[in-house]
């Protein structure tokens, strides 16, 4: 009954994460339009969010089985171990992403200078902060994951996307207050949003469990292996942010307002992505450990499983590039955001939307690597994939497709993502056996 429940549930709460992640693009968009100012937000926000999002998914799957493994023999043990890794990979990114955020403002945002630069570096200080906050949550996220706990996992987007639409409004309507400094401000809270939620849903015997294994303290011979798969999930993962973050400073040397189209269109493709490439992750994340732990191998039900979820989502990404205009002008078109605005976001759109299927598809198969243990060879992977990117994105700007060329070289990269990935996994089935 309570897996019935989890099947409805799950992706019901993952789609309120969407709802509310389209609620704040469409207070943005009301309030800001395609003005600089929201594309200084976007890019001070971007690698933050970008890397908080996609390490939440690629974390937890490393963290799962190291529980998993543990549950029988050694269940504190475990859960000291990734709750000291995983804060000493979130303290440590976090000063990093401080120290460099001129040097991030100078490369994903070549075109945004002097006083405008300022104010990029100031508000990237507290949307690190945000970026902190969300990744302390996972391990708590994992530990509830593994005792059939979702829930709380499948909330976060809403509740990130949801608190930075509250304080945002309490700061415009409230406050008054309408610049770039007001949004990074709602982005931080935010992320304090969701570790709060996951500090209460693990409930009071959870929190005690977790104080004991803190103040345990690290035990660094028993961390070093579980700290360098993360590591390597980490650098991973910059890897696989960058085609995005190329988009941005390509964008940025653009007239003002391309970046921010870019963003609004690829807001919606990735909501859809993570409604349908999310849900499937939390639900079948702890049932592939124990399937990798019993057999060795995915099983043929899983592999079914994903192939329904990506022919469904080519579908979906299909329909939606067919209806991008209305769209477009149904979810954003109000406020400051203008008519031209919805007419050069729906042709971005209309490309990104058929990016939907091997988005889900790479996402979903990405997982599968990690939690079999191939956190090397996903790293050697994102790193042809950024190479693709990089080499597909400069031959179309090149030929002269501008705003156009942007937008088919996430397609063109995806689909050869997942066409890599499902060769990467065939072929370490066939050495593993």
């Amino acid at each position: 009954m309570l897996r019935r429940f989890s099947v409805y549930v799950i992706p019901a709460l993952v789609a309120l994460g969407l709802f509310s992640g389209l609620l704040r693009e469409i207070l943005l968009a009301y309030i800001f339009g395609t003005s600089r100012e929201l594309e200084i937000f976007r890019v001070a926000f971007g690698l933050p969010s970008i890397l908080s999002d996609s390490l939440a998914v690629s974390f937890v799957s490393i963290l799962i089985p190291v529980l998993v493994m543990g549950e029988k023999s050694h269940p504190a043990h475990a859960l000291r171990q990734i709750l000291w890794a995983t804060g000493a990979i979130a303290v440590g990114v976090f000063f990093i992403g401080l120290i460099t955020m001129p040097l991030q403002a100078r490369l994903l945002a070549p075109g945004i200078t002097g006083g405008q630069r300022t104010a990029l570096i100031n508000a990237g200080y507290l949307c690190w902060g945000m970026f902190l906050m969300v990744i302390l949550s996972l391990p708590l996220r994992a530990a509830m994951s593994v005792r059939g706990k979702i829930w709380p996992g499948a909330s976060a987007q809403l509740m990130r996307s949801g608190g930075f639409v509250i304080v945002l409004a309490l700061f415009v309507f409230a406050i008054g207050q309408r610049d770039v400094t007001a949004t990074a401000m709602s982005a931080l809270a935010a992320g304090l949003s969701v570790l709060l939620v996951h500090i209460f849903a693990i409930g009071k015997t959870g929190r005690r469990r977790v104080m004991l294994a803190l103040s345990a303290g690290p035990n660094w011979d028993h961390l070093r292996p579980l700290l360098l798969p993360l590591g390597l999930v980490f650098l991973t993962q910059i890897l696989l942010s960058g085609g995005r973050l190329m988009d941005r400073a390509v964008a940025s040397n653009m007239e003002i307002g391309t970046l921010a189209v870019i963003e609004y269109s690829y807001a919606l493709v990735m909501a859809a992505a993570a409604v349908l490439g999310t849900s499937t992750n939390l639900i079948l994340a702890p049932r592939l450990a124990r399937s990798l732990r019993d057999t060795g191998r995915v099983t043929a039900q899983h592999k079914r499983t994903i192939i329904l979820v990506t022919g469904f989502a080519t579908l979906a990404g299909i329909s939606l590039s067919l209806l991008a205009t209305p769209i477009v002008s149904i979810v954003y078109e109000n406020g400051t955001f203008q008519a031209s605005d919805a007419l050069r976001t729906a042709s971005v759109f209309r490309l990104h939307a058929l990016s939907l299927g091997p988005i889900v598809l790479a996402l979903i198969l990405t997982q599968v690597l990690l939690i079999s243990g191939g956190q090397r060879l996903t790293f050697v992977i994102s790193g042809i994939k950024l190479a693709i990117k990089a080499g597909v994105l400069y031959v179309l700007i090149k030929s002269g497709y501008g705003l156009g060329g942007i937008a088919i070289s996430l397609a063109i990269t995806e689909l050869l993502m997942a066409v890599i990935l499902a060769m990467a996994l065939k072929w370490r089935s066939q050495v593993q056996r």
